[in-house]
């Protein structure tokens, strides 16, 4: 580890989710489902209801407010870059939502751009903000922003995509500064399964399906599985080999200390591939959280859950954190980083 990596340091996060909720039991009733299995097998005890006025921009906003809340010592015009890190699927089709929130926020000495990685883009945000702030001294300051509304995407009836039933919608953000003395990052790994690209994406609303009467309402607008039978036995057989392999990477080459993480801040999953993960690693259940009452975020879950570690005090100083998250195509990215000074 180069000594400029060390000092990038994470000054706050922020996060921002819906005020009302959709229970397991309307879930349950809408997708035509039994009760245990939308608790048991899918590990939703409730997740966050969007409002009309929860757009996924309005959303990231506020998280980014509750970052900078949290940081009295970063005013918006010492943000050097602001990186859009949410989904793809935002307020409206080819905007730059990092530019929407830098006016927003009063950014207004900062460049910005939007990073499109599906559920790992807020690791991505992590890796290219490391990048810059090492290769480009005039980088000091980056703000990782974006929100999430993919619920929107998801036919509650498809029975192929029912593994996206937990899928919600939140604004999460991260500060990151160089040199910073505390919550260093030390090491982020990326890996891609390319061959499963064409797997799992929504067919309306690009150049192959355009936006037409036609569509509006039919299955075209919803998350699609080209191959179900291929991505049910992808996801059995590889997927959690996969998280593995990414995490224990990220492990070894940010030099942390020991064998697990102290704390690890994963993405929704579904029950069972939670606690085989947890089992995998040697961690305890309460040192990771599985989300089950706020549903499943996207990139935002690693930052909720770091969230929430700290609200309950399981983060503390000299604690060891990795975050874990998978996107569709499939990619899977995590980060390590060691709290405190």
């Amino acid at each position: 580890m180069e000594k400029g990596e060390s000092q990038i340091g994470l000054v706050s996060h922020g996060v921002y989710l819906p005020q009302t909720f959709e229970t397991a039991e309307e879930v349950a009733a809408r997708s035509g489902l039994s009760l245990d299995e939308v608790v048991f097998e899918l590990g939703i005890e409730k997740k966050c209801k969007p409002s009309d006025a929860d757009q996924p921009i309005p959303m990231a906003v506020k998280a980014a407010l509750n970052a900078l809340e949290r940081a009295p010592e970063v005013d918006p015009s010492d943000i050097d870059v602001v990186i859009w890190t949410g989904e793809e699927y935002k307020d409206y089709v080819a905007q730059t939502a990092s530019i929407r929130i830098q006016e927003e926020l009063g950014a207004r000495n900062a460049w910005a751009f939007d990073l499109v990685g599906q559920g790992v883009t807020s690791l991505f945000g992590l890796r290219i903000a490391r990048d810059l702030m090492i290769g480009d001294p005039s980088v000091r300051t980056v703000l990782l922003v974006g929100g999430t509304r993919n619920i929107d995407l998801v036919d509650y009836t498809n029975p192929n995509t029912r593994w996206m039933l937990a899928t919600s919608a939140s604004g999460g953000a991260m500060i990151l500064r160089r040199p910073y003395p505390r919550n260093h990052l030390l090491g982020i790994v990326v890996i891609v399964d390319y061959e499963m690209a064409d797997e799992v994406y929504v067919p309306g609303g690009g150049t192959v399906y355009p936006f037409s009467l036609e569509n509006l309402g039919t299955e075209l607008m919803y998350f699609q599985v080209a191959h179900p039978d291929r991505v049910e036995t992808y996801f059995a057989e590889h997927m959690a080999g996969r998280f593995l392999e990414v995490i224990r990477k990220t492990i070894e080459n940010g030099r942390v200390s020991g064998q697990a993480p102290d704390y690890l801040a994963l993405c929704h999953l579904r029950p069972r591939a939670h606690a085989q993960m947890l089992n995998s690693l040697g961690i305890h259940a309460n040192q990771s959280d599985p989300l089950a009452d706020v549903g499943h975020h996207g990139p935002n879950d690693v930052i909720i859950s770091l969230d929430r570690a700290l609200r309950r005090g399981l983060i503390k100083r000299g604690s060891r954190v990795v975050m874990a998250a998978a996107g569709i195509g499939f990619t899977y990215a995590a980060a390590a980083l060691r709290w405190g000074s």
